[in-house]
């Protein structure tokens, strides 16, 4: 007898739960105690994405699978769907899930050319702590929807109805914490409002132009790539972590609403206006992308961020645009954190242009307290790689302990 059946049967379930739904099942023939145990896996996930396999199997595998299942609790469905599917079968299917007490759906739906509707008895499903969403129409929910347990949510490519539609359904989420937002061009939502006291963690992706509005208090984690013109952050005193790349006019607000965090990287195509009389009391690392950074504002971060031991340069976006690199300047005055502060600093992507090694002078130079500089060289040839590490190996340290590393 193999060892796996020799486990307790809840063991085995959740090993059972760790695979798609058709091996699962598979695993009927292998004896007669393992004939029937399928049937109690709580976590159900299904695949649809071989254009070559016939649809119809895969429906009725569905229906029967789903339909046999005796867990007490449906704790999680998952569907991956690359083909045009039926309405009325996606209906039934979670119309089962909901009335079984699920607990997380996963609904990642990939057709080019419609977006899908749900049951809308998903949307009163009072049992749901996890909820993801792709390519799915909320044009036709009706409000109010009842989300008490939900904790997590991810709308990827959604259709709503207009700008009301993400605020009544955010504002039925009493208890969230996790929201996944990636808007499409065309969602009907011209302002995108997300005010949600309990968010802990948002991570919001647009290639659209419109407004976003951003109340929540106790965040902790932020990550917004974002194109619109105008992006409205309240304060948030709770929060620890950003990763900002944005495009809109108002750079300015959204640092001032980040005064609180510890870790910042930060991403911006437009000069911002430094903000008066800001102060980062709380940053210890910060990592700037070069493919557009103006240099202003690393000196405008050193000056303002008492604690900072941590500094990082890396080209992100593989140098869509080189030209700012060369628009620094060494300032007048050498910032505190840098002489007395700073512990560590990498350059990922470093290139050896002249400007790129004057800043890279001026940073080791002036840090006395220093630990370590990593280098990560762009350079491939091992000539020229060789190269930018004699040059950089010979500029002067204002720390004795400083040990420069080559990535």
């Amino acid at each position: 007898m193999d060892c796996i059946s020799l486990l307790p049967n809840d063991f085995i379930l959740q090993i059972l739960s760790l695979l798609p739904t058709k091996d699962v099942m598979k695993t009927s023939l292998l004896s007669k105690r393992w004939r029937y145990l399928w049937k109690l896996v709580p976590k159900l996930e299904y695949i649809d994405v071989d254009e070559n396999a016939d649809h119809g199997t895969f429906v009725r595998f569905v229906d029967r699978s789903l339909l046999l299942n005796t867990a007490p609790v449906l704790e999680s469905l998952q569907f991956k769907l690359r083909r045009k599917c039926s309405q009325v079968d996606i209906v039934f299917w979670i119309g089962i899930a909901v009335q079984r007490g699920l607990r997380e759906l996963n609904f990642d739906y990939h057709h080019i050319y419609e977006h899908i509707r749900l049951p809308l008895s998903l949307y009163t499903c009072g049992t749901l702590v996890v909820l993801k969403l792709k390519k799915v129409s909320l044009v036709d929910v009706r409000f109010p929807v009842c989300f008490q347990l939900l904790k997590m949510l991810h709308l990827l490519y959604v259709d709503y109805l207009d700008d009301e539609t993400p605020k009544k359904l955010l504002s039925r989420c009493p208890i969230l914490e996790v929201l996944v937002l990636n808007r499409g061009d065309e969602d009907n939502v011209i302002t995108f409002s997300v005010r949600v006291p309990s968010l802990q963690r948002f991570i919001y992706d647009s290639a659209s132009d419109y407004e976003l509005v951003l109340n929540t208090p106790s965040l902790k984690y932020l990550k917004t790539t974002d194109s619109c013109e105008n992006c409205m952050i309240e304060y948030m005193p709770e929060i620890v972590e950003a990763y900002v790349q944005v495009t809109c006019c108002n750079v300015e607000d959204i640092l001032m609403s980040l005064k609180s965090l510890k870790r910042l990287s930060l991403c911006l195509i437009i000069e911002p206006k430094f903000p008066t009389g800001s102060i980062f009391h709380q940053l210890v690392h910060l990592e700037l992308c070069t493919c557009e950074t103006l240099w202003e504002l690393l000196m405008y971060m050193l000056q303002h961020s008492p604690k900072l031991r941590s500094l990082k340069l890396n080209e992100i976006h593989n140098g869509l645009c080189g030209g700012p690199i060369f628009l620094w300047e060494e300032p007048s005055s050498v910032p505190k954190t840098l002489m007395f502060v700073l512990e560590t600093f990498e350059w990922r992507n470093y290139r050896g242009w002249k400007k790129e090694r004057d800043l890279a002078s001026f940073i080791l130079k002036h840090s006395k307290r220093l630990k370590i500089a990593i280098f990560s060289p762009e350079a491939t040839d091992v000539r020229e790689k060789y190269h930018l590490i004699t040059e950089l190996a010979r500029l002067s340290r204002g720390s004795p302990e400083c040990e420069i590393v080559f990535g």
